[in-house]
This record gives C-alpha cells, sequence and structure tokens, in this order.
C-alpha cells in the first residue's frame, strides 16, 4: 500500500488522535486516565461504543433480581464524555478495522482514522453454538441482556401465576452469585414476585473451580441451605424452550428437567467482533498482545500505537502466556498501563524518526481478593482463604460500585 492510500481514509471519515473501541471498565478508565496525564490530557479523543450507559457488571446478579436499582447501578457513559470538547461518543457498532491505516470502519457512522487505537471491546457470554438447543439459553452481562432477562422475569415471576422454575448452567461466580440472589428472593422481592425454584448445574466436582476448595464448599452448603438444588458433575446436554436434559454425575443416564428459564453462566467466550479487526489472535480467538499491551508486539513494531486491554486480550511474554482473571480490577490496571505508554508514544514525533522508545510493561498479577455473594451470605477469598463476612461483604461491595462511580461523575 503507498503512502497517498495511507493518508485517505476515504471521504466523511473522523479524524482523531486516540480511538477508544469499548467503553465498559477498560475503555472508559483508558478514557478517564487519558484525560488526567499531562502529555495526553489534550488529544482528541473519540470513543466508540454501542451502549450509551454502562450498567456495573460485578453486581448483574443483584441488579437483574431487583436487590439494588437499576438506575442507580449504571454509569450514564455517553453523556459524561460529551461533557469534554476535546471527546466525541459515536453510538455505533464496529465492524472492522485497517491496522496499517490506523482506520476503524463502523456499522452505521462514518470511519474514524486515528493515531493510537485502544481495542477494548471486551469479551461475550454465549453458549457454544454446539449445545443442541443452545438459542433457548438466556445470558446476562451487558444492558441488552439485562433488560430482557429482567423483562422475563417480571412477567415470569408475576405472583399471580403457577411457581415456576429456572435453571441456571455453570458454577462459577456468576453461577453461583445469580442462583444465591433468585433464592434470596425468598427474603427480599420486589412487589409482585413469587420465589421460583432454582437448580443449578455445575459440569465440575465443585463449585467456584477458579477459587480455593474451601469457597466452592461453602458456597455449595449456603446455596442448599436456600434451597438451591445443586446438582454437581452433571453436564447439560440440549435445551428446549420449557426444559432441559442433563448428563448425570459420572455419565451412567441422563435426565430431563421441566424449567420455565434456562440461563447460560458457564464462562466467557471471545467478541466475534476480534476476528474481523486483521489483528493477531490466539487460537482461542482472544487478542494476542506482548507485555507493552501492543497488539503488534515485534521487536521493532511495525505499527507501534494499537493497543488492547479489559477481557479480549491475552498477554505473552517470557515463558508464554500470562494468566488473566478477567476481572474490573484487571481492566482498571491493563487501563493505566496502555495510557502511560500511549503517552511515551505521544511525546514523540509521528513516524518515530529516532526510533519507537521503549514502552512499560503490564505487570504481571495473578491473583486478588474476591467478593462472592451467595444470598443472603457473602465471603472474601484470597488463595485457599475463604473468609464468611455476613451481609458485610454485600455492603462492601456496593461501596465499592459508589466509589467507582464517584471517580467518573466527579471528573
Amino acid at each position: 500500500m503507498d503512502e497517498s492510500s495511507k493518508q485517505q481514509p476515504g471521504p466523511g471519515a473522523t479524524f482523531a488522535d486516540v480511538v477508544i473501541l469499548g467503553a465498559s471498565f477498560a475503555g472508559i478508565e483508558a478514557y478517564r486516565l487519558l484525560r488526567r496525564n499531562p502529555v495526553t490530557r489534550k488529544l482528541r479523543v473519540v470513543v466508540v461504543d454501542r451502549l450509551p450507559d454502562h450498567g456495573y457488571i460485578p453486581l448483574v446478579h443483584e441488579r437483574v433480581c431487583g436487590r439494588i436499582p437499576a438506575g442507580t447501578s449504571s454509569l450514564p457513559t455517553r453523556k459524561w464524555i460529551e461533557r469534554d470538547p476535546r471527546a466525541k461518543f459515536v453510538t455505533d457498532t464496529v465492524v472492522g478495522m485497517e491496522p496499517e491505516r490506523g482506520l476503524v470502519h463502523l456499522q452505521a457512522s462514518q470511519a474514524i482514522k486515528a493515531r493510537f487505537i485502544i481495542v477494548a471491546l471486551g469479551s461475550s457470554v454465549a453458549p457454544p453454538t454446539g449445545i443442541e438447543g443452545h438459542q433457548f439459553l438466556a445470558c446476562l452481562k451487558f444492558e441488552p441482556d439485562f433488560e430482557q432477562l429482567r423483562a422475563r422475569l417480571n412477567a415470569l415471576l408475576d405472583n399471580r401465576k403457577p411457581a415456576s422454575s429456572i435453571v441456571i448452567v455453570g458454577g462459577g461466580i456468576s453461577g453461583v452469585e445469580l442462583a444465591g440472589d433468585l433464592a434470596h428472593l425468598r427474603r427480599q422481592k420486589p412487589v409482585g414476585w413469587q420465589v421460583p425454584r432454582v437448580t443449578l448445574v455445575q459440569s465440575r466436582e465443585r463449585l467456584l473451580p477458579k477459587l480455593g476448595r474451601s469457597a466452592g464448599a461453602k458456597a455449595l452448603k449456603k446455596l442448599r441451605a436456600q434451597g438451591v438444588d445443586v446438582r454437581l458433575q452433571t453436564r447439560l446436554l440440549s435445551a428446549q424452550s420449557n426444559n432441559v436434559s442433563l448428563q448425570t454425575a459420572g455419565g451412567a443416564g441422563s435426565e430431563t428437567i421441566a424449567c420455565d428459564l434456562a440461563l447460560w453462566t458457564g464462562g466467557l467466550q471471545p467478541a466475534p467482533i476480534l476476528a474481523k479487526l486483521g489483528l493477531p489472535l490466539t487460537e482461542e480467538g482472544w487478542l494476542r498482545v506482548g507485555p507493552t499491551l501492543q497488539c503488534f508486539a515485534e521487536v521493532k513494531p511495525r505499527m507501534p500505537e494499537i493497543f488492547a486491554c479489559g477481557d479480549a486480550p491475552r498477554v505473552f511474554g517470557g515463558k508464554g502466556q500470562w494468566p488473566t482473571m478477567q476481572r474490573a480490577i484487571e481492566c482498571l490496571w491493563q487501563a493505566q498501563t496502555v495510557v502511560k505508554n500511549i503517552a511515551t508514544l505521544a511525546a514523540e514525533p509521528a513516524g518515530y524518526p529516532h526510533g519507537v522508545p521503549p514502552l512499560v510493561p503490564h505487570k504481571l498479577r495473578t491473583d486478588f481478593f474476591h467478593g462472592v455473594s451467595v444470598g443472603a451470605y457473602s465471603m472474601i477469598t484470597y488463595g485457599p482463604i475463604a473468609l464468611e463476612l455476613g451481609p458485610l461483604a454485600v455492603w462492601f461491595r456496593r461501596f465499592l460500585m459508589r466509589q467507582y462511580f464517584a471517580r467518573y461523575r466527579a471528573e
């Protein structure tokens, strides 16, 4: 591609110094830090996201079950960014990229050309398409999912109707917390709701497999004490509109359970758009980045100005792939690394006539404290330790949510 084509992104394109793709935890933190850094605070920034507002994902189970008001647990992202005269928020969907041209293509809006690109497109919650009837499994993470599920629960749990049954597939943190909050409806529920029967299906031998055994054992005990039917070592075979088929423990047989709603919480998948960006990928479809969180992490980088942070990247360096927590706190830490490195590059002339300056690597953190709510109970875990705190951890996580929102509203 010749130099003239690189300079011509097409008629009507938007120009920016930085474009941020995705405005959830990683993207919005990167924007905030760009404005706080003395080198980058005057750069023109465009933020692209298909959603104008972003709910607080770590407490989405409490939001959907009515334990906290949806309106007070969401950040008005577009409204907040549009206060900045040097920034623009584009409500649209990314459909492709031309990395070598610094060009981002959108579904409904004009293309965006920028010197720096931050890919913070996150992950998706979706059952594998190989599961028969996967389309009957509801998911919960982002606002459209939240709104759809909330509407379904409003209709399903209407106390004028017969008692309902809900099956949750996946015994990680999301599945345990959602099962616990549905069970908690016995103690606290929105007006007009009834209490459903809840079944939690986990293919492994214990709950919370990414946490210590003590956490899994405590979660199992607390869920069963609240009436949740927990099925361990049980696999989902298929789903229909009104039932799920399970392979029982040890593969000895199968069982069909009638249900009014089946929910998938079996883990995160790469967002499908990642495969259309022209960026290096892992075998599983995640973005492959170097320790500096650059997408093109060669020794002499060809395109040093494209970064990724959040759920989407997998860091490779040293002895191979780094572990990732895929948590909100890790998104914030990665955003710090990305902005530090953009500030270093932004201080240099475009084209780097003296060579690309050295950048700082991201700091590897393999774990952090986890707060896990199990309906009426809660615990804090770190490594093998799981400390039960009653309602204290529930209150503290809500406090963290309020502090998180305050850091943006106060800017």
